[in-house]
C-alpha cells in the first residue's frame, strides 16, 4: 500500500483532503460509490454488487457503463498524476471488482476509535484531564450523523449505528471523567442532556444519578431514580439492572465512590482527598437569572385574541399538556417583535429562573442571519457559564444549555428567525421552559419536529388601528378629523409599522395635519416615499426589502409582474399567464410568495396584492423590468384573462 497525502471525513457528509485543500468529489451517486469502496477497508467490491448498493437495488440497465465512469473520474481526482506515472493506484481494478486503497489511519473514523480507547486507558490509569482532552479531540471529528451521504442505504446502516453507539459512549466517558475531575456539576449537565435523549438507556441514568449525588443533591438523585424506575417498567415492562440498583442502594448509603479515583495516597489528615469530596451547595444557586428583554412599547394596543392565546399555552403547560414553543409569522411591519415583547413581559413572572431574548437576523439590513452557536454562547454567558467551559461544537454547546434549563423555567424569545435550521438549536427540550418564536414565515418543520404551536399575525382590524394611532396622537385629534383618520388606516391597509410612521410624521412635522397627510398619501398613487426615514427598521421600502431578496429569482419576477394586474385578484392560471410560464410551475412561486406574506390568499386560487406590497411591486418592476417585458406580460394577461366584474382568473 502506498503512503498518500490523503485524508477522509465520514462522521458527517463524506470530506477527502489534500494537503489542507477539498477534493471535489462531483455528484451525490459517485459519493454513495466513494462511501460504499470505504466501508471495505482495502476489499475488493464486485461490480454486481456495487451497482445493487449504490443504486439501493434498483440498478438501471446502464448501470454497469454508469458506473465504470463514476470510477474514472473518481481516479482523476483521487490519483495524482505523479502518482499515476509511478503506478500507485488509490483507486484498483481487481479481478471481480473494485478496491479503494487507502491506509485506515487516513479515516476519521479510525482515527475517532483509537482516540477513544487511549482516553478509556488514561482513565483507567487516573488520569482523567488527559481522557477528556483525548475525548475532546476524538468528538471534535464529529460534523454531524455519521456516513450522512448514505444513511438511508441499507449497506451503510449497520455501521453508521456502530459508530453512532460509540459516540455515545464517547460522550459517557468524558462525563466519567469529568466526574474523576471533581467538576460535578458540569457533569450533571452533560448527563441531564443524555437522559432527556436517551430516556431509557440505563448507563446514561446512572451517570446522571452519581453526579447529582457527588454534586451534593442526593434528594434530587434518589427522586430521579424512581422516574427511571417508573419509566423502564411503563415502555418496557422491566425493572432496573443491576448497575443501576447498585447505584441506588450505594447513595441510600451515603456511599458513591468515583469508578475510576487518581493514584494519589491519603491526605495528611486522613480525609477524602479533594476529587472525592461531596460539595453541598445546590449549583442552581450560583447561576444569574437574565432579564433580557427588550423595553415594552406604551404605545402597543390590541391583539386581544393572540395575548389570549399565548397566555394559555403556559396555562396548558402548567396542566401537562405542554406547549414549549410558539411560532409567530406574519408580514413584515405586522408587530410580530412588538407582541412577542409585550407578551414576554406580561409572563415574565412564570419564568423566574430567567428570560433570554435574541435578534436572529433572519431579515435584516446586515444580511447575514446570526449563528445559532454564537447564540448558544450569548445565552450561556447569560447564565454566567465562564467561556473556558463553553464547548465548541455546536452539538455539545446544545447539550450544555438544554442542561441548564432542564429543572428550570425560563422564556427564550427568538425574534426574527430566518428557518428551522436556524431555530431549532436554540428550543428548550424540557418542560417548565417555554420558547416564542418570531419569523416572517411559517417554519412548518418545527411544528414537526418540536410541537411547536403556529400563530399568523395579520394587519390591525379598524378599531386597533384606530386606537393605535389614538396611542401615538391623542384621541382629541382623531377624533377631530374622522374622515382623514378613516383615509389613513385604508391608505396605509392597517399595517401597524405604517401607521406608526404616519403618526411620526405628524408627530414631527407641525405643518402636516391629519388631513394633509391623508391628501399626501391620496395624491402618492402608490408611492412609498411618505414611508421613507433615515433609520432602516422604520422604513417601509427598506423593510420590505428583507422579504423580497430571500425570494427565489422566479418568484421575484412573479412578485413583481403581479402588480401590472389591476384586479382586485387574481388566480393561479391568471398569474401563470403574466409570467409566461405553465400553472404548475407558477403555483410553487406563489406558495412561496404566500409563505412570505407579500401575497394574500382570500380562497383557494384567489391571490391578492395588498397595497403597500402593491406598491412596492410596481417599483421594484419599474426598476429591474424593462417596458417591453412588461408590455408583453400584460398583453399577455389581457389575451387569455379578460376583465370580468373586475376581477380576473375567470376568463372565457
Amino acid at each position: 500500500m502506498v503512503e498518500i497525502d490523503i485524508r477522509v471525513s465520514m462522521l458527517g457528509p463524506l470530506a477527502i483532503g489534500r494537503r489542507g485543500q477539498d477534493l471535489n468529489l462531483g455528484p451525490h451517486l459517485r459519493r454513495v460509490l466513494l462511501i460504499r469502496l470505504l466501508l471495505e477497508n482495502s476489499r475488493s467490491v464486485p461490480v454486481d454488487v456495487l451497482c445493487e448498493d449504490v443504486w439501493q437495488g434498483r440498478p438501471p440497465p446502464s448501470a454497469v457503463a454508469t458506473l465504470y465512469s463514476h470510477v474514472s473520474r473518481l481516479r482523476d481526482v483521487l490519483e495524482p498524476s505523479h502518482s499515476r506515472r509511478a503506478g500507485h493506484e488509490v483507486l484498483a481494478r481487481e479481478s471481480t471488482g473494485y478496491a479503494l486503497l487507502l491506509p485506515e489511519d487516513v479515516r476519521d473514523t479510525a482515527r475517532f476509535e483509537r482516540l477513544v480507547v487511549s482516553a478509556r486507558q488514561l482513565l483507567a490509569d487516573g488520569r482523567a484531564a488527559e481522557a477528556r482532552s483525548e475525548i475532546d479531540r476524538a468528538l471534535a471529528l464529529w460534523r454531524g450523523t455519521a456516513l450522512a451521504d448514505v444513511e438511508h442505504h441499507r449497506f451503510a446502516m449497520r455501521e453508521s449505528a456502530r459508530l453512532t453507539e460509540l459516540r455515545l459512549q464517547a460522550v459517557e466517558l468524558r462525563t466519567e471523567a469529568l466526574l474523576n475531575e471533581g467538576q460535578y456539576e458540569q457533569a450533571v449537565l452533560v448527563a441531564e442532556d443524555l437522559t432527556a435523549r436517551h430516556p431509557l438507556r440505563e448507563r446514561t441514568w446512572n451517570l446522571l444519578l452519581r453526579s447529582l449525588y457527588l454534586s451534593g443533591r442526593p434528594a434530587d438523585a434518589l427522586q430521579r431514580f424512581d422516574e427511571v424506575r417508573r419509566r423502564l417498567g411503563e415502555e418496557l415492562g422491566v425493572d432496573p439492572g443491576p448497575e443501576l440498583r447498585g447505584t441506588h442502594q450505594a447513595i441510600l448509603n451515603h456511599d458513591i465512590r468515583l469508578e475510576h479515583p487518581a493514584p494519589r495516597g491519603p491526605t495528611r489528615d486522613g480525609s477524602r482527598p479533594q476529587s472525592e469530596r461531596i460539595p453541598r451547595h445546590d449549583p442552581h444557586d450560583v447561576l444569574s437569572r437574565p432579564a433580557q428583554l427588550p423595553a415594552d412599547l406604551s404605545t402597543f394596543v390590541g391583539r386581544s385574541a393572540q395575548l389570549a392565546r399565548l397566555r394559555r399555552s403556559i396555562d396548558e403547560e402548567e396542566a401537562g399538556t405542554t406547549t414549549r414553543a410558539v411560532q409567530i409569522d406574519g408580514a413584515a411591519g405586522s408587530g410580530k417583535t412588538a407582541l412577542a415583547v409585550h407578551w414576554a413581559h406580561r409572563a415574565a413572572d412564570n419564568f423566574p429562573d430567567g428570560q433570554l431574548f435574541v435578534n436572529l437576523r433572519g431579515y435584516d439590513q446586515s444580511d447575514r442571519p446570526l449563528n445559532p452557536a454564537d447564540a448558544l454562547d450569548d445565552f450561556l454567558g447569560a447564565f454566567d457559564v465562564p467561556q473556558s467551559r463553553v464547548p465548541a461544537g455546536l452539538d455539545a454547546k446544545i447539550a450544555m444549555f438544554r442542561s441548564l434549563l432542564a429543572r428550570r423555567r425560563v422564556l427564550v424569545v427568538l425574534d426574527n428567525g430566518l428557518d428551522e435550521g436556524q431555530v431549532r438549536p436554540l428550543l428548550p427540550s424540557t418542560r417548565g421552559s417555554m420558547a416564542l418564536v418570531t419569523s416572517r414565515a411559517p417554519l412548518p418543520g418545527l411544528i414537526v419536529t418540536h410541537d411547536v404551536r403556529p400563530m399568523t399575525l395579520g394587519v390591525f382590524s379598524p378599531e386597533e388601528a384606530r386606537q393605535a394611532m389614538a396611542r401615538r396622537l391623542g384621541a382629541d385629534q382623531i377624533e377631530a378629523h374622522p374622515e382623514a383618520v378613516r383615509d389613513i388606516i385604508d391608505l396605509c391597509g392597517r399595517l401597524p409599522l405604517a401607521l406608526a410612521i404616519v403618526a411620526t410624521v405628524a408627530q414631527t412635522r407641525p405643518n402636516h395635519a391629519l388631513p394633509q397627510i391623508a391628501d399626501e398619501l391620496r395624491r402618492a398613487g402608490g408611492s412609498l416615499d411618505l414611508f421613507t426615514g433615515a433609520d432602516a427598521n422604520t422604513d417601509l421600502r427598506t423593510v420590505l426589502s428583507w422579504s423580497y431578496r430571500v425570494l427565489s429569482a422566479d418568484a421575484a419576477r412573479l412578485f413583481r409582474l403581479l402588480s401590472l394586474s389591476d384586479a382586485a385578484w387574481i388566480s393561479a392560471p391568471a398569474a401563470a399567464s403574466l409570467a409566461g410560464v405553465t400553472t404548475s410551475t407558477v403555483r410553487p412561486l406563489l406558495e412561496e410568495l404566500t409563505r412570505q406574506h407579500l401575497l394574500g390568499v382570500q380562497r383557494p386560487d384567489r391571490y391578492v396584492l395588498t397595497g403597500l406590497n402593491r406598491a412596492y411591486a410596481s417599483e421594484l418592476a419599474r426598476r429591474h423590468d424593462s417596458a417591453v417585458d412588461r408590455r408583453a406580460a400584460r398583453a399577455r394577461l389581457t389575451r387569455q384573462f379578460p376583465s370580468v366584474n373586475g376581477r380576473l382568473g375567470t376568463g372565457r
